[in-house]
């Protein structure tokens, strides 16, 4: 286990355990449960078979709906995947743990302050807050890198 993970588990993530960013809501294991957290990633849920196509240098650290944010253990990226596509294949999200932190942070205030105020009639968010969403991400990690993780997370305003 990573020596910055332990830390930022006790003090990056929100007590309730979760970031809600809008489009998703990423829930976190405590620290001491994230090896129990790779259940049905790293290991088959059923069988608890090793997943042969799963990289040993990928750490869940949360899911949303299963949707798995991925730790690189060898460069500290945070990558994310969307689960049932019949294979793996994580892209980059954030740069770090920082990154990420700052932008879920901003993200998770920003959706906590405008409360009820973000949906439409048909719970759909309204397109005035799905730009003040993609503008926040942008703010926090640039152009290109906000133009991946917008498509990634499927930000996009309902028609």
């Amino acid at each position: 286990m990573p020596p910055a993970l332990k830390p930022w588990f006790s003090s990056g993530i929100p007590e309730s355990r979760q970031f809600d960013i809008g489009f998703a809501l990423f829930e976190f294991p405590r620290f001491e449960d994230l090896i129990d957290f790779q259940m049905g990633y790293r290991w088959h849920s059923f069988t608890q078979a090793r997943e042969p196509a799963w990289d040993d240098n990928w750490l869940v650290l949360a899911s949303s709906h299963g949707d798995p944010l991925i730790y690189h253990l060898k460069d500290g990226h945070i990558l994310f995947a969307r689960h049932g596509a019949g294979h793996w294949a994580p892209r980059l999200l954030f740069a770090d743990l920082a990154q990420m932190s700052r932008c879920f942070n901003a993200l998770a205030t920003l959706i906590t302050h405008v409360g009820e105020a973000l949906f439409d009639g048909d719970y759909n968010i309204q397109p005035n807050y799905v730009e003040l969403i993609k503008t926040e991400i942008v703010h926090h990690v640039g152009l290109e890198q906000g133009k991946q993780i917008i498509e990634q997370l499927e930000i996009s305003a309902y028609a």
